[in-house]
């Protein structure tokens, strides 16, 4: 079993209940392969990162063990993403390179898993741009000492 920890955000509709739905559904999906109890952060609000929005965010970290693989889990995640209505679609770029953001119902990252270091296309842990996202370090900082 690795402890991950995942990263949630919210900055449409009820935001708060948007956060509660979320983790109520991760839990539910991985019932099977949970190894230990869902830690949770507090609730923080920021405002967007690269992108103007016309709510702020609401972020919160989730941790817990699991026997599912990194892969599996992010599979689970985007399932979730998509049975809280978040359109599946590719990311998008614009001339730059840079991504372009948008606000969402929710997204989940995976910020870490275990010690592993992951580079696949559609994953890369530890989450590349973690260090430079306090939105992301505040909470994971509650549930993990060691960041």
């Amino acid at each position: 079993m690795e402890r991950v920890y995942l990263l949630l955000g919210t900055n449409m509709g009820n935001k708060e209940r948007n956060l509660q739905t979320a983790i109520a559904l991760l839990i539910n999906e991985l019932a099977p392969f949970l190894g230990s109890e869902v830690k949770e952060s507090s609730i923080h609000e920021s405002e967007a990162v690269g992108f103007v929005a016309d709510e702020t965010f609401l972020n919160q970290a989730i941790s817990f063990k699991t026997s599912v693989s990194a892969v599996d889990l992010l599979k689970v995640c985007k399932h979730v993403e998509a049975k809280m209505g978040r359109p599946i679609e590719e990311p998008q770029y614009d001339d730059a390179g840079n991504r372009i953001y948008k606000s969402r119902i929710i997204d989940i990252d995976i910020l870490l898993y275990g010690n592993q270091t992951i580079d696949l296309p559609e994953l890369q842990i530890p989450h590349p741009r973690l260090q430079e996202r306090d939105f992301a370090l505040i909470p994971l900082r509650e549930i993990f000492t060691s960041y």
